[in-house]
């Protein structure tokens, strides 16, 4: 499959009838699987393509059986498998109106590499840079060449799952959750985590402040996620949340961006 890690490191966790939880130690991704076809909720980094791959395989899937992906945020590591399945097998990919300049990277609101470098310092950045480093295979700032803006149906996402959005921003300007509400799972991105490797905390948690371009913004929408319901979180780092959506949203707002 290339010329990338030969043992990819992730686990499939199957989280409800047709939704499965890809957790990976950098960042993590959703893949929706049902009669109605194949959706794929963000997509690591570009580095992590076999395990993607391998992913997609542990759940009875090929790429080209993927009929969409949908992006929370156009961050690196949420991009660069989508970006490789559109060049690929020219597979839609999909984002907030907002956030389409952010996938296509013709706005980057990201944290670089002089913001890492000015935190260093920090236990864990040092170790978390280094490791994502040979991930981004040199593309700090992936593009996806063509992004469509959510197209909804009755207030749902029209791809398989049918997803109702919720705009969650401040981490970006165009950040989304996407609410599987028939299987009670709320998917939240990076809006809030449960673990990073760069903070010693451990549950429902906003990421650093250097990593948001408006954490004020990103702490306020927050309770946009707090009716949806849902019975499982499931965060783009860090174990997934089982309970209900409100008391993680709480626990979320309640602490302190690590720094």
């Amino acid at each position: 499959m290339g010329d990338h890690d030969p043992k990819p490191a992730f686990r499939v966790d199957r989280v409800s009838d047709r939704l499965h939880f890809v957790h990976t130690e950098h960042v993590n991704w959703v893949v929706y699987s049902g009669p109605d076809g194949v959706t794929l909720v963000d997509s690591g980094y570009a580095g992590q393509r076999d395990a993607l791959v391998a992913s997609l395989d542990a759940i009875g899937c090929r790429p080209h059986d993927v009929s969409a992906v949908l992006i929370t945020h156009g961050h690196a590591d949420h991009l660069g498998g989508a970006v490789w399945l559109a060049e690929r097998f020219g597979t839609p990919v999909h984002a907030h109106a907002a956030e389409v300049p952010n996938v296509q990277r013709t706005l980057v609101e990201q944290a670089g590499p002089v913001d890492v470098l000015r935190n260093v310092w920090r236990p864990g950045v040092a170790r978390w840079a280094m490791a994502i480093l040979p991930l981004l295979e040199g593309r700090s700032h992936p593009a996806v060449p063509t992004v469509r803006p959510l197209s909804e149906r009755g207030g749902m996402v029209d791809v398989p799952g049918r997803p109702r959005p919720i705009a969650v921003e401040g981490h970006t300007t165009g950040h989304t959750a996407f609410a599987f509400d028939d299987e009670g799972v709320l998917v939240v991105g990076d809006a809030f985590v449960t673990r990073h490797r760069t903070s010693p905390l451990t549950g429902p948690q906003l990421l650093p402040t250097v990593f948001h371009h408006d954490l004020d913004r990103a702490r306020e929408s927050l309770a946009r996620l707090r009716p949806s319901g849902a019975r499982v979180v499931l965060p783009g780092h860090g174990e997934a949340w089982i309970g209900p959506a409100d008391a993680a949203v709480d626990i979320a707002s309640a602490t302190d961006a690590p720094w």
